[in-house]
């Protein structure tokens, strides 16, 4: 199996780098101009994320789509950077006929379906009005996913932590399900990867977090 990874040069990355390989799947990552992301065991494309050329040429003959793309810094610049980048690559899947979009999130970007969840609100609130290029950045990217038309799903993630994975995760949309503060990187790459091949969460919104024990 094929997949391309955008956002993998980033702290997630390595992590759905390595479940990658674990899979026996063959991996392209797409890492910016001027990275200095090294894998030998990865083919790697360079360039902008808005170079529609290469953009296809990373996509190509892939079976599935997965990104980790998001906001890095506190001072996150305006214009909606992320947003414009993923708006590329769907226009690059959709040439290169490739369905399947797994996204990184965050409860930010509110579903339709959720409820009220105060370990969710009161951050995405904090955000809104403190990080406003930030959030703004977060709606444009899951609006972009939405309106896509692929078989998409946005994998909207609690705090990240660097800890081993514990396969023991709180999957569903806030409000209705109790959801965590954290969840480890690994189990992200991890819950990433099964989607490929599962159609339970297609044009959804699940929120994952670390079930506490």
């Amino acid at each position: 199996m094929n997949v391309a990874l955008f956002g993998a040069t980033g702290k997630t990355g390595r992590y759905l780098i390595d479940e990658a390989l674990r899979r026996g799947f063959d991996v392209t990552v797409f890492a910016r101009s001027g990275s200095s992301f090294t894998n030998s065991r990865v083919r790697v494309v360079r360039g902008d994320l808005t170079d529609h050329a290469l953009l296809r040429e990373a996509v190509r003959s892939s079976d599935a789509v997965i990104s980790a793309l998001g906001p890095t810094s506190l001072q996150h610049p305006k214009g909606r950077p992320i947003t414009r980048a993923t708006e590329a690559i769907i226009s690059a899947m959709k040439q290169e006929n490739v369905q399947r979009l797994i996204a990184v999130s965050t409860g930010t970007a509110a579903d339709s379906g959720d409820g009220f969840d105060w370990k969710i609100r009161l951050p995405a609130l904090l955000i809104r009005y403190v990080m406003r290029s930030t959030n703004d950045d977060i709606q444009g990217v899951a609006q972009a996913v939405r309106a896509s038309e692929l078989e998409w799903t946005t994998v909207r993630v609690a705090f990240l932590k660097n800890r081993p994975e514990s396969r023991n995760l709180n999957v569903g949309l806030y409000g209705h399900t109790r959801h965590s503060w954290t969840v480890s990187r690994e189990d992200v790459a991890t819950f990433m990867f099964d989607q490929i091949s599962r159609g339970e969460f297609v044009h959804q919104a699940p929120g994952i977090s670390s079930r506490e024990l």
